[in-house]
């Protein structure tokens, strides 16, 4: 018997799974989801662009987690959103802010290319570093702040990662749940190693915990804000 049939058991018989069990869960649903994504494009004509020569220049791009056919987590009230539909409007926001303090930045989704489609465009484009926007779930079972990367595929990501994990606790004044280095089969390793520029996914809140998700509806502009600074940080934009 597999791991996952022992833990659809344990669900299934009313017990509880840890955090980590339940990140697992969410790995192999993003991997499976991604690729199912992939297949719509390519079966409508639609293909991630090949890789090129990165442009000359310097600029944060901006992804938005997850798709319109499969949203992420659902956040309760008072947000009432998907991470898909939430991070979209958030998205608009930090490019908005981005544009007033001098950062170039643009928006990418992985909309009928998946990850790697999406994180070609990234590179195609010329971005400096990269952020990846989510938030997470766990039932209504844990709250706080955290941030993905991998120092593997690029030494900076580490230090990138911390700017946006102090950027978004400043924001918010949610708890530190610190920063999570992602290992191959992690959930969000795909996207945190995808491309070699400082990269990171940033995890806000807990949309399923009230208290997180009134801290983060409440306090969007100013987490638009705070994440547009720690870019020009990191671009070193006055």
């Amino acid at each position: 018997m597999s791991d996952l049939d022992i833990l659809r058991k344990r669900i299934n018989s009313g017990a509880n799974i840890k955090f980590q069990e339940f990140e697992d869960l969410l790995a192999q649903q993003e991997a499976i989801e991604d690729a199912l994504e992939i297949m719509r494009g390519n079966a409508n004509g639609l293909r991630g662009e090949p890789f090129t020569l990165r442009a000359s220049g310097s600029g944060l791009a901006i992804v938005v987690g997850h798709t319109q056919n499969a949203q992420g987590a659902y956040g309760g009230p008072p947000i009432n959103q998907s991470e898909y539909v939430w991070n979209k409007d958030l998205a608009s926001k930090i490019k908005a802010a981005c544009s007033r303090l001098g950062v170039p930045a643009k928006i990418f989704y992985r909309d009928n290319v998946g990850i790697s489609g999406a994180y070609q465009q990234v590179l195609n484009w010329g971005a400096t570093c990269v952020m990846e926007l989510h938030f997470n779930a766990h039932m209504g079972a844990a709250k706080g702040t955290e941030t993905l990367y991998d120092a593997e595929t690029n030494s900076g990501s580490k230090e990138w990662a911390r700017r946006l994990q102090r950027a978004m606790l400043e924001a918010l004044g949610t708890a530190d749940r610190d920063l999570k280095e992602r290992d191959p089969g992690d959930r969000g390793y795909e996207s945190v190693s995808a491309i070699d520029i400082p990269s990171a996914l940033v995890e806000p809140f807990f949309g399923d915990n009230v208290s997180d998700a009134t801290k983060g509806h409440n306090n969007k502009d100013e987490l638009a804000e705070a994440l547009a600074r720690a870019a020009a940080a990191q671009l070193g934009i006055a």
